[in-house]
């Protein structure tokens, strides 16, 4: 992966306290951005021959001066065609010629720990010699905490790290420069889709860094500046404190609902905690609640706008790839019944949907390859051009790829505003949106929520259906085939629950929220990028299902 910007800084300076863990962290992050690193120590090493302390031992002078000096080097040479991660020394921020020189080409992220896990971590094993301890140690950081604690204060980004894992802090400086516009990224346009719904038009804007243009979002809105936050507990160590940042200094009031992560939470009994918060600040028609997080978070806090005080604003910030390219677009929200999902619901369309591919460098790698099977859903039924070029770049959108990622989102975002603008209320083509999700939404009903990703029971419902489009002759065995290659390199799930029969199946489909007369109309691919919806006899459904039952 290469991030990079033209003509901005492109450097991230980690600084801390010693065993803060700026040299674990700083590869992990360069790592994910597929930028360089460089350890500061290691280059005075180099630069004079002699080791950190023995430049102590000269004297505490002479290592600064060295220190300055790397960091003047450092500035002076451009980072390459993408950027680069430094870890710092705990005390370079210490001189103000070295905070001009960092802050002249790049960001500050102090990485903050309390001196008593300092110390236990400078005394594990496999540690460093650390020159500055000597004597009483803790005292000795004690005392170096005091005196560099309102300069760490003064970094762009401060992360707690005492109790996070390495790939949590990395997780959190990504998500914390992003959310404030302050981690350098690709220099691309913002991509801004109308999505023409005749009575709610709106926009889809797709741009890197976009979380930070939220207040501009809703000052073309013109809405109130009280407005309520809803996000869940997995995104908010993540991207609620910037967000709210950015928005607070824009003038904005800003209300706080926090739900649990995961489809469990989707539920009425959420929907009501919800509305507790929005009646606890008193919020008023026409104060939006912004949705931040995935496709949980997007279909209830858009249910919740929906029904509170018959219907407030909605804007969708979506935080996964399921939600970028599909669930936060087009208008359906709603939460599940034990029984059936999202039979609880409305259409309610959001006043616009801000898109930030960055916020998928935050995102696990289930997470990622779950999204994909909303990808290769609309490749299979309605762009075959689309699915080409997965089964050539699944890859680079594996390895999270910015430029590819940036145009599949905007290709998927495209696709669907253009099928829900022409027939929002899925009487017509929307139905074909449904593939894979016949059987999908059956199996994470019958496997209980959360068991099976939406995205990971869309790749099992898409291996059952494109069997049933080839028992009734509508594509043949090299269609199929191609499908479960490509559902198998995106690293699709290939196998149903062990412990669920066809019959079971199929009777958890009559409860699907498009049924009619105990039916539902399927949607099949009848070519390639192409589909119908169609009624399927249940023998046929019955022995596609089968059919993976026993193995794609």
């Amino acid at each position: 992966m290469t991030v990079s910007i033209a003509g901005a800084p492109r450097r991230i300076f980690l600084t801390g306290l010693m065993a803060s863990g700026k040299s674990t962290v700083a590869p992990l992050l360069a790592a994910r951005l597929g930028w360089d690193w460089v350890d500061l120590d290691e280059l005075i090493a180099q630069r004079t021959g002699q080791t950190i302390a023995q430049l102590f031992s000269v004297s505490e002078a002479a290592f600064r001066s060295a220190e300055t000096a790397a960091l003047a080097e450092l500035a002076a040479t451009p980072p390459g065609v993408a950027g680069q991660i430094v870890a710092t020394g705990g005390g370079a921020i210490g001189s103000e010629v070295n905070r001009e020189l960092m802050r002249g080409v790049g960001k500050l992220v102090a990485l903050e720990v309390t001196p008593e896990v300092a110390l236990s971590r400078a005394m594990a094993p496999g540690q460093p010699e650390r020159p500055l301890l000597h004597g009483d140690a803790l005292a000795q950081l004690r005392a170096l905490h005091a005196a560099r604690a309102p300069l760490y204060a003064t970094a762009d980004l401060r992360v707690a790290t005492d109790n996070l894992a390495p790939g949590a802090v990395t997780d959190r400086i990504i998500a914390g420069l992003v959310a404030r516009g302050g981690l350098p990224l690709v220099a691309e346009d913002s991509q801004i889709i109308p999505v023409a719904i005749p009575a709610a038009p709106h926009t889809i804007t797709i741009a890197w860094g976009g979380l930070s243009r939220l207040p501009a979002v809703l000052d073309d809105l013109h809405l109130p500046l009280r407005l309520t936050i809803v996000t869940d507990a997995q995104i908010r160590p993540l991207y609620l404190d910037g967000v709210c940042e950015v928005l607070r200094m824009a003038g904005y009031d800003v209300g706080i609902s926090i739900i649990p992560a995961g489809e469990t939470a989707k539920t009425l009994q959420t929907v009501q905690n919800v509305y507790d918060d929005l009646l606890g600040r008193r919020a008023e028609r026409g104060e939006a609640i912004i949705a931040l997080g995935g496709g949980v978070v997007g279909d209830l806090a858009g249910f919740a706008a929906a029904t509170y005080l018959r219907g407030v604003p909605v804007i969708q910030l979506p935080t996964t790839l399921l939600a970028q390219v599909d669930s936060a677009i087009g208008g359906k929200t709603g939460v599940n019944h034990p029984r059936a999902k999202n039979i609880i619901g409305a259409f309610y369309q959001p006043r616009a949907i801000l898109i930030d591919p960055a916020t998928l460098l935050t995102l696990s790698d289930r997470l990622l390859r779950e999204g994909l099977g909303e990808v290769v859903k609309y490749g299979v039924i309605l762009d075959g051009d689309l699915f080409a070029d997965l089964e050539a770049h699944h890859a680079d959108l594996l390895r999270r790829d910015p430029q590819w990622l940036a145009a599949i989102i905007t290709r998927c975002a495209a696709i669907k505003a253009g099928v829900v603008a022409a027939d929002e209320r899925e009487a017509g083509q929307r139905l074909l949106l449904n593939y894979g999700h016949t059987i999908g939404h059956a199996l994470e009903a019958l496997a209980g929520y959360g068991t099976l990703l939406h995205g990971e029971a869309v790749f099992l419902g898409m291996a059952v259906e494109a069997r049933i489009a080839r028992r009734l002759g509508l594509i043949d065995a090299a269609a199929v085939a191609r499908q479960d290659a490509l559902a198998l390199a995106c690293g699709a799930p290939t196998q149903l629950p062990a412990d669920l029969t066809p019959a079971m199946v199929l009777a958890a489909t009559r409860l699907d929220k498009k049924a009619q007369g105990g039916r539902v109309r399927w949607a099949l691919p009848d070519g390639p990028g192409h589909g119908v919806a169609v009624d399927v006899p249940d023998e046929v459904a019955l022995a596609a299902i089968a059919d993976v039952l026993g193995g794609v």
